[in-house]
């Protein structure tokens, strides 16, 4: 009997921690990267603005999780402090912008896009994105999409979908949660997901900022991020020419996930990163950062580039000159062919002319032979007349 006790008491406990087993393997996550706390200052140097709504750590990633099933891929994006909802945006906050950016397994054949949308942040080509997930407040009914509105939008390689029973946003404690149909991701493959690139960017979101996001200045204000917050000298003038330029970038914290980086970036990478922005060739920060081989080659096309600039420039110059002197030939050729004309017109009058005289002559020559004909001849009757005269007499 006991050992038939044993065995039902087995069966019994395995029957209750199976499924607690797998719903614990259902809720873990596919991916999970730690982000460092403390490091929302973008480049390194940013400051909050000086409003009281922007609570100290508002913009601070410090987790980032995917979890999929059979039917949807679900992103975490944990901060320090989401801030609550003090402007009732109705997806669960309003301080923020969320940026996920995927680059999948996608076929090569599928378009991908280097260019983020209004973080001034471009990433490397082999970290293209194939989809771009925006999420905001939202506060409009029907719901419109970032950058034009200010709900969430999942843009795909040749379209996009606003938020709807596909794409789900929420809020859960300090975490917002995207919950996105598998069917929406359908050129990546979610199975080979640990194969993918990401990266997670918050900005801060302003519904009458460009594009939707809170801008960038030199100086502290309640409604700007601080560009030169904790900025050494050199961090100052670097800035201050990438907002002359409009390359600053607009972010305040990143989270990156890939097989290179499968635990993230430290602070240090992220301000590298974001600090990568050239105001010399005016060249927007890349993520991740192009090797010294690759900036030296893009130096040299960039040199390339306005070499050619500069002898297209010298050649149109020429060819203007040229289309002058052409200009000044043509008139010179006008004028000659009117000369012309005009000489012909008075051959034409001459050779008239000529043959007028000549026929005149010609007459009056008919005319004088006519007359010395008539006068000889009546001379030679007259003589004949005499003789005859003569005779009889």
């Amino acid at each position: 009997m006991e050992k038939k006790q044993v065995i039902v008491l087995t069966l019994l406990l395995l029957a209750f921690t199976l499924p607690a087993i797998r719903i614990a393997r259902a809720e873990s996550p596919v991916i999970q990267v730690v982000d460092p706390t403390g490091d929302d200052k973008g480049p390194g140097y940013y400051g909050y603005p000086t409003a009281d709504v922007f609570k100290p750590g508002v913009f601070d990633i410090v987790k980032f999780e995917i979890y999929t099933d059979n039917k949807t891929l679900t992103f975490k994006t944990y901060f320090k402090d989401l801030g609550g909802n003090p402007w009732g945006g109705k997806n669960g906050f309003c301080l923020q912008q969320l940026h996920i950016y995927l680059h999948t397994d996608a076929p090569a054949n599928i378009p991908s896009r280097s260019s983020t949308i209004g973080l001034n942040v471009n990433l490397d080509p082999t970290w293209a994105w194939h989809y771009a997930i925006l999420v905001g407040p939202c506060w409009e009914t029907p719901p419109q999409p970032l950058p034009t509105g200010q709900c969430a939008v999942i843009y795909r390689p040749f379209d996009y979908v606003v938020q709807d029973d596909r794409l789900k946003v929420s809020v859960a404690g300090n975490a917002i949660v995207v919950q996105v149909d598998r069917g929406l991701i359908d050129y990546g493959d979610v199975g080979n997901i640990k194969n993918w690139r990401i990266i997670v960017a918050v900005a801060s979101h302003d519904g009458f900022g460009p594009l939707k996001i809170r801008g960038v200045g030199l100086s502290k204000g309640d409604w700007n991020i601080w560009a030169t917050a904790t900025a050494n000298d050199q961090q100052k003038i670097a800035i201050a020419n990438a907002i002359k330029f409009g390359i600053e970038p607009r972010v305040m914290d990143i989270a990156v996930y890939s097989p290179e980086y499968p635990n993230g970036i430290s602070a240090d990478q992220q301000y590298a990163w974001l600090s990568s922005f050239d105001p010399n060739t005016k060249t927007p920060a890349v993520i991740p950062p192009l090797t010294l081989d690759l900036k030296a080659q893009l130096a040299s096309i960039t040199k390339e580039r306005d070499d050619l600039k500069t002898q297209v420039s010298s050649l149109q110059g020429q060819v203007s000159t040229l289309q002058s002197q052409v200009n000044s030939l043509q008139g010179q050729i006008k004028t000659l062919q009117d000369q012309n004309k005009q000489l012909q017109d008075q051959l034409q009058t001459l050779q008239a002319s000529t043959v007028s005289t000549t026929i005149a002559m010609g007459l009056a020559i008919v005319l004088f032979i006519i007359g010395f004909a008539v006068g000889y001849l009546f001379a030679g009757k007259k003589k004949s007349s005499s003789g005859t005269t003569a005779k009889q007499s």
